[in-house]
């Protein structure tokens, strides 16, 4: 065990810089290594070294050494990669709540927001000329082809997706201000 000399402790506690860059220069290497080994990431392990010195320096008047300087800055090293899992701990528990309150929420968003969106989109389709609601009712609420829908209304193709399409457009624009809503809530499929 090695004990620090006298003059270290006395130098340190007094703040004399060049007794703390010789005690910096002899265990910061080593101090790293013991941090690696328990962390597994050089640049936590440095993080954590850098932050032992940085209270060693702060707190240099009300240290008592009474094992070696080794035991003391391993012990600081242990204590501060303790609190820094446990640190990780907490904001990864903070995560996943903030994760789960944030489903909450959309699919709170998708329960209420479920009447109201079909209500508007029911207006919507009501406002059509009749033979483009009839096509867009056909395609989306009856699942038929187009040329299912030509041949149930005497028309051709083209003219179905020519109504299709302007019926998606009369939906689209008389829904803008909710389509965000909707693609979040999960009902593109108006669209």
């Amino acid at each position: 065990m090695q004990k620090i000399p006298d003059y270290q402790i006395q130098g340190l506690k007094q703040g004399n810089k060049q007794v703390f860059e010789e005690i910096f220069n002899a265990w910061y290497e080593p101090l790293c290594r013991y941090c690696i080994q328990r962390m597994g990431s050089q640049e936590d392990a440095e993080e954590i070294v850098q932050d032992v010195f940085v209270k060693l320096w702060i707190k240099r008047q009300e240290i008592h050494i009474n094992t070696s300087l080794k035991s003391y800055l391993y012990r600081m090293a242990l204590n501060a990669i303790i609190n820094y899992q446990e640190h990780l701990k907490v904001r990864l528990s903070h995560r996943e709540h903030v994760i789960s309150e944030s489903r909450n929420t959309m699919n709170d968003l998708s329960l209420i927001g479920t009447k109201e969106i079909e209500s508007l989109t029911a207006l919507a389709i009501s406002n059509m000329p009749k033979k483009r609601r009839m096509v867009y009712e056909l395609s989306r609420s009856k699942g038929l082809t187009y040329a299912e829908i030509a041949e149930n209304m005497n028309i051709s193709v083209k003219t179905v997706e020519a109504h299709l399409s302007a019926a998606l457009q009369n939906l689209r624009q008389y829904l803008k201000d909710y389509i965000t809503i909707f693609v979040l809530a999960g009902f593109y499929y108006f669209f």
